[in-house]
């Protein structure tokens, strides 16, 4: 068997790579031996899937990583769309919406996160407080997207490093409430400053 982490880097803003918003979904393979043309095909399926499902033309790179390999772990799967594609954000870019699962139990271990950026699944609506019910629906969307990938053989899986084990995901859920993730922040490029007396 192999678990296979997609590492998926989606365009915005500039080129830069720093300035890319990035989730890492871990898949097993549960039917036998994962080759690396089935891993390059995961990619493209889930490539194919992202343009449908990310509002706007971005670039999307995903790529295979064997979650399991020793370092350096160099990619054996690739999947490119939209290329050279970076619209600017319509909404800040820290605030995000978490998509939460876990197998079996939600223990340690077992659970993970993704956090989808209000950018992609809510592109120019005014952000309230909490997100909407239409946007929660969307980033549950993409629970389908990940547990319907490359057929009955892979398990979209919670990866313990820890334990070294890939459990299929059983449930996921979807708060009302943002998150911020400071690293999707750009780069300043202006500076006010100022100096005070007494």
């Amino acid at each position: 068997m192999a678990v296979y982490r997609l590492q998926c880097s989606i365009g915005a803003d500039t080129a830069f790579p720093r300035d890319r918003v990035v989730i890492n979904p871990h898949f097993n393979n549960v039917g036998g031996i994962l080759t690396d043309s089935d891993a390059d095909q995961l990619c493209e399926d889930l490539a194919d899937a992202l343009v449908a499902y990310v509002s706007g033309t971005r670039e999307i790179v995903v790529k295979a990583y064997d979650a399991q390999g020793t370092v350096p772990v160099f990619p054996v799967g690739n999947a490119i769309r939209n290329v050279g594609q970076f619209p600017a954000s319509t909404q800040i870019r820290e605030v995000a919406c978490c998509l939460s699962f876990y197998s079996g139990q939600n223990v340690p271990r077992r659970r993970g996160r993704l956090f989808i950026p209000a950018f992609l699944v809510a592109p120019g609506v005014s952000l309230g407080v909490r997100p909407s019910s239409p946007t929660q629906a969307k980033v549950g969307g993409l629970a389908t997207i990940l547990a319907d990938l490359g057929g009955a053989d892979i398990d979209w899986s919670v990866y313990s490093r820890v334990d070294d084990v890939a459990r299929a995901v059983s449930n996921w859920w979807v708060d009302d409430e943002w998150d911020t993730i400071r690293s999707r922040g750009l780069r300043p490029e202006t500076r006010l400053t100022g100096t005070t007396s007494e």
